[in-house]
């Protein structure tokens, strides 16, 4: 009973330590946290993956409060190494990204597209959307614009 006991807490501790080791996407954080342990070990700078952006800024214009809009935000993987996003983290609950899980493969395109809710808005929004992937800098900044006009103002 007490080694049924003992293998039972054994296994139970060694799968939530396996979890840890993992982000929520199920990439292992040493190849998001540490850019040369994607592809090599040793890999020097310029063997990393480059995210080269068309641009990685977007503005929405005058907006109306609670107009829904989305921007997509298009990459290509110009370094030598596989391109993974690990996440985005947004500087308002207002705005969702969405990103490729799979691994970018060097010279091939992805992209983010990023949709922003200007419910309870108004004014002029200057929004972040910070990509963390295994680039050399570790993330990218994109960021957008919106002039939000309640109702009431455009009356």
């Amino acid at each position: 009973m007490k080694f049924t006991l003992f293998i039972t807490v054994t296994l139970f501790i060694s799968a939530c330590n396996n979890s840890a080791n993992t982000n929520k996407n199920g990439t292992p954080v040493e190849n998001i946290n540490n850019p040369a342990t994607a592809n090599n070990p040793n890999a020097q700078p310029s063997e990393f993956p480059i995210m080269s952006f068309e641009s990685t800024e977007h503005n929405f214009g005058d907006l109306m409060e609670s107009q829904i809009v989305e921007t997509t935000y298009k990459f290509i993987n110009t370094g030598k190494a596989n391109l993974l996003i690990d996440r985005c983290d947004v500087s308002c609950g207002c705005t969702t990204p969405y990103f490729p899980k799979e691994p970018i493969a060097p010279g091939k395109s992805g992209e983010i597209k990023v949709k922003f809710d200007s419910s309870g808005k108004s004014g002029m929004m200057n929004k972040i959307v910070t990509v963390w992937a295994n680039l050399k800098e570790q993330k990218v900044e994109l960021h957008f614009t919106a002039n939000v006009a309640t109702k009431k103002e455009k009356e």
